[in-house]
């Protein structure tokens, strides 16, 4: 093998293509002019008064049931909702519902209410001695174990 150096400047400077004259001015028309032209595509669902009045009648029948599902909003009561029931109705209510006093002294309002003697004396009253027995021992036991 002949191991001599090919060098760039020794080599001819000529093209073996050669190239029509505006060939590539002429390019871009030859090959849009391959391509297929696609025909206009109708939509596959067409628009139709049966649609308008289908879309019409799923909107109200949502807006009914909306209507229908949604609570009303109560308005104010007033400034004293309870001025004209009489305390045994409202006592009366409660011991039905099985809300006892204790249940109720959680809230400021009956706190305050009971920071009284009289009142409590009032809704002592009623109570058996026995029950009052009762809860001054549970009352002690709990005070002892602290």
């Amino acid at each position: 093998m002949d191991k001599e150096r090919i060098r760039l400047d020794d080599l001819k400077r000529e093209t073996p293509f050669s190239v029509p004259e505006g060939y590539f001015d002429k390019l871009p028309q030859i090959i849009q002019s391959r391509i297929p032209l696609e025909p206009v595509r109708k939509p596959v669902i067409g628009w139709s008064w049966q649609r308008s009045v289908a879309l019409v009648s799923a909107m109200a029948l949502i807006l009914v049931l909306v209507w229908v599902t949604v609570p009303e909003r109560q308005g104010s009561l007033g400034k004293e909702p309870l001025s004209g029931v009489s305390n045994a109705s409202i006592i009366d209510y409660l011991e039905e519902q099985n809300v006892s006093y204790y249940d109720l002294s959680e809230h400021k309002v009956v706190q305050k209410a009971f920071e009284t003697d009289s009142t409590v004396l009032f809704y002592l009253d009623g109570l058996d001695d026995e029950v009052l027995r009762q809860q001054l021992q549970e009352t002690v036991s709990v005070a002892e174990t602290i």
